[in-house]
């Protein structure tokens, strides 16, 4: 019995033993100590104090602004422990070495669908890039070329940290690298948060839509500083590479938005529209548009807001606009028109009487392009009078930007669809002259130019010294000049007797008109 004993003793015993080992599997192991250090540093990021600073100035950290991207728990980050190893370049370099080397990044989903993204974090020197986070960065840019994955990217970055010299550079050079890459057949879009500086600043400018927060984010080559010390100029940032800038004078930037949340917003609503071919909107694509008639004027000289025009075509709540205060004199928009994703383009008459322009061809040019890349259909909403006139536009390159629109147009492999709203005259016909299938409304005009540009032309004003009578055969002369031009080109019905325009349709039947064609075209109900 006690041999016995003394043997169940011993197995009791080594029950124990057993579980000690097994309390320290569950928790106590000496690994698990430095994992769970390692995951707190990773979280810190540049430290507590930076983190706090920046919700006090009410802007999010890099994976606190992912987290508000995308879907709840399908973040997955890559290379979250990678740290520098340039501590002996510099005493800046030796004490700023957090895991993730100042960048998160990984792939995620945004409403279902599988994405990459990524976002520099500003409490780790400035969000600058380094050797590490630019290696990085280039394995998520190459896993979203091979698999067709859009990347968001939320751009927070004082460009290269130059205390790590050729070996940053070098590693940058390879992000813009792949970001050409991606430019030629995926989809790009960002969201500046806060600075983008130098190389971040082209990164950004080449990546395909651009939103900025008010208020928060800058885009600029060089800084005010080196501006100051090599032209003597005094310049802000706002002035120098703020949204508002951006947005009216060079038209880098698409969308400016209040906050970081709005921007968010608009990074889920343009992704959606360029990746979702197809969704319900519970808007018939029979709906009928008696407003067009009303918002449309019949006198060619009155101007009249086209947004409106957009508003009352696409399905109710979808229209997104790009880049509204560049080039106000061309609207690009996206939208829906019964569930498909459509890429607009339409002459606006508010501003300089919806004329063509240097600024108008570049906007138009690199939209057309978007549309084409991404297989969407292109509508154009023409009321063009032709090309706006003068030296600044010649001398400012009409030749060359207005030649890319043609190319762009020329080039375009989704379905291309034109409305000819009011008029289209000249060479101003590029919005329209390229398209698979022309509709037009009732009052609208195809010609080579007005008919008052044309009489001037044609019959140049009389002299002061011209006598009463040699006034009134000029005067019968313009108006049978007159006549006769306008009985060319003055309705509709010649440019469709022609076989230029492919239906005349009333306004009430314009977005049906469309809805048909487009299936047509696509070949999908």
């Amino acid at each position: 019995m006690s041999a016995g004993g003394e043997k169940g003793g011993g197995e009791e015993g080594g029950g124990e033993e057993r579980g000690r080992e097994g309390g320290r599997e569950a928790g106590t192991e000496p690994w698990r100590a430095r994992l769970e250090e390692e995951e707190r540093r990773v979280e810190e990021g540049g430290g507590r104090a930076r983190q706090a600073r920046q919700a006090r100035l009410g802007r999010g950290t890099a994976i606190g602004r992912i987290e508000a991207l995308v879907d709840p728990g399908s973040f997955v980050e890559l290379a979250r422990h990678v740290k520098h190893r340039f501590a002996a370049q510099s005493d800046v370099l030796a004490s700023n070495r957090p895991p993730g080397d100042g960048l998160r990044a990984g792939f995620a989903r945004v409403a279902g669908r599988p994405v990459a993204v990524y976002a520099h974090d500003p409490t780790v020197l400035r969000g600058a890039l380094g050797h590490a986070a630019s290696r990085k960065l280039v394995r998520l840019l190459d896993a979203a070329l091979a698999r067709d994955l859009p990347v968001l990217s939320l751009v927070d970055c004082d460009g290269v940290r130059v205390d790590e010299g050729t070996f940053a550079v070098d590693a940058y050079g390879e992000v813009i690298d792949r970001t050409i890459r991606l430019r030629a057949r995926g989809l790009q879009l960002t969201l500046v948060c806060g600075l983008g500086v130098g190389a971040a600043a082209y990164q950004a400018a080449l990546t395909d839509l651009v939103g900025m927060v008010e208020g928060q984010s800058f885009l600029f080559i060089t800084g005010a500083k080196l501006t100051r010390v090599m032209t003597g100029q005094e310049v802000g940032l706002e002035e120098l590479g703020g949204p508002a800038m951006h947005a009216s004078t060079t038209g880098a930037c698409h969308a400016v938005l209040e906050d970081e949340a709005a921007g968010v917003a608009w990074l889920r609503r343009a992704l959606a529209l360029l990746t979702d071919a197809r969704v319900d909107t519970g808007d018939a694509p029979g709906r009928p548009t008696p407003e067009v008639g009303a918002i449309v004027p019949t006198d060619p000289r009155r101007g009249y807001d086209a947004r409106k025009v957009l508003e009352a075509l696409t399905d109710r709540g979808t229209l997104l606009e790009l880049g509204a205060p560049f080039a106000r004199n061309l609207l690009t928009a996206f939208g829906r028109l019964g569930g498909r994703a459509v890429a607009f383009l339409a002459s606006q008459p508010q501003h300089r009487a919806g004329c063509l322009d240097v600024d108008a061809s570049r906007k138009g040019s690199a939209f057309v392009r978007l549309a084409s890349k991404r297989g969407l259909p292109l509508v154009t909403l023409c009321d063009v009078p032709g090309y706006w006139p003068g030296k600044e536009q010649e001398q400012g390159g009409i030749l060359p930007f207005g030649a890319e629109l043609l190319d762009a147009y020329g080039r375009c492999r989704s379905p291309r669809l034109a409305v000819l709203l009011r008029k289209s005259y000249g060479g101003a016909n590029v919005l329209s002259y390229a398209a698979d299938y022309r509709l037009a409304l009732p009052t609208a005009q195809v010609a080579p130019m007005g008919v008052d540009a044309a009489e001037r032309l044609a019959m140049p004003p009389l002299g002061e010294d011209a006598g009463d009578a040699e006034r009134a055969v000029h005067d019968a002369e313009r108006e049978r000049f007159r006549a006769r031009w306008l009985a060319l080109h003055g309705d509709v019905w010649a440019a469709a007797h022609e076989g230029y325009v492919d239906r005349v349709v009333p306004p009430e039947a314009l977005r049906a008109s469309l809805c048909e064609a487009l299936v047509a075209l696509e070949g999908e109900p």
